[in-house]
């Protein structure tokens, strides 16, 4: 898995690429927290390389979207298909957050 972090006047943009699991998950975990103890507010996640989740993957999406609710922020996630949407699909997941095409009109939506 790869995390490219692009900052931007509203949002910090992550894109993920890859397979994200249990032996990589935790790249995420730390990637949001910098940003978050840097005073990030809103995490966009550009999953449109992402080939894979897993549920230690789903749990980490789950623990940066509480962690930036707690700060009045919001996790964003944009560009998501194939077996990874239909895994955000099959648990419901879909439903909890704001999910966009592309990157531009997650940011143009803050």
């Amino acid at each position: 898995m790869k995390i490219e972090a692009t900052q931007f006047e509203k949002a910090i943009l992550l894109k993920v690429s890859g397979r994200m699991d249990a032996e990589n998950a935790g790249e995420f975990d730390k990637a949001c927290d910098v940003w978050i103890s840097q005073g990030a507010k809103h995490l966009i996640a550009d999953l449109a390389d992402l080939q894979y989740v897993s549920s230690m993957g789903l749990r980490s999406f789950l623990a940066a979207a509480q962690r930036l609710k707690s700060v009045s922020g919001s996790l964003i996630l944009c560009g998501l298909k194939g077996l990874p949407r239909q895994v955000f699909e099959m648990t419901k997941l879909d439903s909890l957050f704001p999910i966009y095409e592309t990157a531009q009109q997650a940011l143009a939506a803050l």
